[in-house]
């Protein structure tokens, strides 16, 4: 019970110096502004709709605060004439450009309802980086952005335990059923998993990140840094995301490229190359259908090989690409151009490669003002040497190869609050450098 107690007595100590106590002095709108934000943040994994609701009152309390302390700043530009130039600010434009693409495809596009709703669900791409260059965020600090990413990974861990344990309850009511059964043949969480995959990909290239802020004088710190990562890792495999996996593989495999030729901290590369052997071999005799559908994956697109359903959409998508290369078929008819390709498929899907999908929909300049909003990121991300940023760009633009991230309403709210997130910590970096 000391220890127990001891435990909690420092992980309140290190809330008071993450950050907390700088709220103090925040004004109210500020205050608001803030918790907007983090709810806006840690609802979306959840409910989608929450997070639209807790998105409109953060651009309410951002107006508010910027009205009531004189604070409105456009692009860098502040109402006191001051003025710090940052490229964070020029990170909003591809993406505000991207969806211009879409409203400008209307005009070559056939069935304005759908091209209209297309363009309606990735306003979000316009309005939350409007709102975000139209604000003066110097108040906030890292910590505070800290302390919001670590709620997002607590509630992602308190998360996976609750699915866990409600589906051990399952497994020992069940008379006919074991565990593995119901790990394998029943939905882990109702959220689609390529999205979920997203979301727990970014909270473990957050902790990566944190771990430069472990020590060994605070072993509270990392108790709590392995279960979380621990919890994030299980709760990947769970919800049998091939997508996922892959990105979890290669998301470690940079990780250990970092620890490795960046940090020289050989010991801990060698260790930590021996701990993933071991998982993979857990793993292997644990969860052999999650194996074999990862390992199955890897071999198809190793071998060029489209016998499978996600590879042939993709093949149907490039058909369409080819006859619409420069200014593509429009936001309304993507899946109208697709259907005379699909055969004998009971379904039709999107492309299930948001890169394909964006390239049929707007063309050529819509492809570019998405490569252009995932990589600018990254290059101006490894400059400030900042992982965090950097490493979920990468996750995500692995992931929109193997998922239309954009086709749902909860992934356009997410890769538009994570993106100007990143940007905001980006240009966070750059006031607290100029200081």
């Amino acid at each position: 019970m000391e220890r127990i107690s001891l435990f909690i007595v420092r992980m309140k100590e290190d809330l008071l110096n993450s950050g907390i106590s700088q709220l103090k002095s925040f004004h109210w709108t500020e205050k608001m502004a803030l918790v907007n934000l983090a709810l806006m943040l840690v609802s979306i994994p959840f409910d989608s709709g929450v997070g639209l609701l807790f998105a409109c009152l953060w651009i309410l309390s951002i107006a508010l605060k910027n009205t009531l302390l004189k604070r409105w700043s456009f692009f860098g530009w502040h109402q006191d004439k001051s003025h710090i130039y940052t490229t964070s600010y020029l990170l909003l434009i591809p993406m505000m450009c991207l969806w211009g693409m879409y409203l400008l495809s209307l005009l070559w596009t056939e069935n304005m309802v759908t091209g209209w709703g297309e363009v309606g669900q990735l306003v979000w791409f316009l309005v939350i980086p409007f709102a975000f260059a139209c604000t003066d965020f110097r108040e906030i600090s890292i910590k505070c952005l800290r302390i919001i990413l670590w709620l997002n990974v607590l509630l992602l861990s308190a998360l996976f335990v609750v699915l866990l344990m409600r589906m051990i309850v399952q497994a020992s009511l069940s008379a006919e059923h074991s565990f593995l059964w119901f790990m394998m043949n029943q939905d882990f969480y109702y959220i689609h998993h390529g999205y979920m995959a997203l979301y727990i990909l970014a909270a473990l290239a957050f902790l990566y990140d944190g771990m430069k802020h472990l020590n060994k004088a605070n072993p509270s710190r990392i108790v709590l840094w392995g279960l979380c990562f621990v919890c994030l890792v299980l709760f990947l495999l769970c919800i049998n995301s091939r997508a996922g996996l892959l990105c979890l593989v290669v998301l470690l495999f940079l990780c250990w490229l970092h620890q490795t030729f960046v940090r020289r901290k050989y010991r801990f590369a060698i260790i930590s190359l021996i701990a993933l052997s071991l998982m993979v071999v857990v793993v292997h005799f644990s969860l052999p259908q999650h194996f074999r559908r990862l390992s199955g994956t890897v071999e198809q697109v190793a071998n060029g090989d489209a016998s499978d359903d996600r590879f042939a959409i993709m093949g149907n998508a490039w058909k369409v690409i080819q006859d619409n290369v420069v200014w593509g078929v429009g936001a309304g008819d993507r899946m109208d151009e697709l259907m005379p390709y699909y055969g004998s498929m009971e379904d039709t899907y999107c492309p299930h490669n948001q890169f394909l999908d964006t390239w049929m929909a707007t063309g050529i300049l819509g492809l570019l003002a998405l490569l252009t909003m995932l990589f600018y990121p990254m290059i101006v991300a490894w400059r400030k040497k900042q992982l965090f940023p950097l490493l979920f760009l990468i996750m995500l633009a692995l992931s929109l190869m193997f998922e239309s991230m954009l086709e749902r309403q909860m992934g356009v709210v997410f890769v538009a609050v994570m993106y100007v997130y990143c940007a905001m910590i980006l240009q966070i970096t750059d006031f607290e450098t100029n200081r």
